[in-house]
């Protein structure tokens, strides 16, 4: 069950940085709420079988954490090849 908790903590950690970097506010309540939820079906599905619980925990958290660096490489990316904007022309 420690495993789930951390998992817990650590989806917690990266939500809180995706919303904290991109739109300068803590997360909502119904975003903790969400993802406390998932990790709850997690921990129950983990009283069953506990590495099935806890690998469905890491797993999206890596999936979470993979997305969230993705994203940014993929902007960064974009503007470093965007081309140069053309010159203004005046005509007189």
């Amino acid at each position: 069950m420690s495993g789930i908790i951390l998992a817990w903590l650590v989806g917690e950690g990266i939500i809180t940085y995706r919303v904290v970097t991109t739109d300068h506010h803590p997360p909502l309540p119904s975003q903790i709420l969400a993802s406390s939820g998932f990790f709850v079906i997690a921990a129950m599905i983990a009283e069953a079988n506990n590495a099935l619980g806890t690998l469905l925990a890491v797993g999206v958290d890596a999936a979470a954490a993979l997305s969230l660096f993705r994203a940014r490489a993929a902007a960064k990316a974009a503007q470093a090849s965007a081309p140069p904007l053309p010159a203004r022309t005046v005509i007189a």
